[in-house]
């Protein structure tokens, strides 16, 4: 449940880092060595725990403007059962994930404390809209605004290569969530028009065009009954 794919792109000028994990240990340790030293843009797909957790390791940290708040102070995840905040149970359930007692297989660090850690939140440097860009000095992605998961989540996409970065707003073999079923009927259909060549994902695995506008097809049908 705590657990979402981490994203690195190399760029001539500047490093790419697509959504930051859960915060329950260090990222920036493990993105250093793919930099070579260059300075690196984090950006947040949306404001959720599992997503934001480790944004504030990095000093550039982009996010949509209608997920600010919640970055600043996302839902407070525990790890353990007897601390998990209201919601966490509805949450399981509708992942079919079985609930855990401690929601960790290890600690990140000798002294880590298993009882006290609560999702850290992030102040974002920049906040982005529609149409922004993110130039890495080789490729260029542009913010694609689709609501629905959250008010501000938002996809990156290479118009050039067809690299899609879709956060939470699709993916492949699990259940999606929405927040606002009409916003995230739309933002499918806007997926699916988009001329994606690959699709990497916030949770499971990457797939191609296709793919994404048969799940996106399926997910709007659902979301209409």
């Amino acid at each position: 449940m705590l657990t979402s794919n981490v994203w690195h792109v190399p760029g001539v000028d500047v490093d790419l880092v697509v959504d930051t994990a859960n915060g329950v240990g260090p990222l920036v340790p493990h993105v250093e060595p793919l930099t070579a030293g260059k300075p690196v843009i984090a950006f947040a797909t949306h404001c959720h725990f599992d997503h934001v957790g480790g944004l504030h390791e990095f000093g550039d940290r982009r996010v949509h403007s209608a997920d600010a708040d919640e970055t600043r102070t996302p839902f407070g995840m525990r790890l353990r059962r007897e601390d998990f905040p209201d919601g966490t149970a509805e949450m399981y359930d509708y992942y079919e994930v079985p609930m855990p007692d401690v929601a960790l297989r290890a600690v990140p660090a000798p002294g880590f404390d298993v009882a006290g850690w609560v999702t850290p939140g992030a102040e974002p440097t920049m906040l982005l809209e529609e149409g922004d860009t993110i130039d890495l000095g080789t490729r260029t992605f542009t913010v694609v605004h689709t609501p629905g998961h959250t008010p501000g989540s938002a996809c990156l996409f290479d118009e050039h290569d067809g690299t899609l970065f879709s956060g939470d707003a699709v993916y492949v073999d699990a259940a999606l969530d929405w927040a606002d079923a009409a916003a995230m009927a739309s933002s499918l259909r806007r997926l699916a028009d988009l001329d994606a060549r690959i699709v990497h994902a916030g949770h499971e695995r990457s797939f191609d065009g296709a793919e994404l506008r048969a799940t996106a097809e399926e997910w709007v049908a659902r979301l209409g009954a």
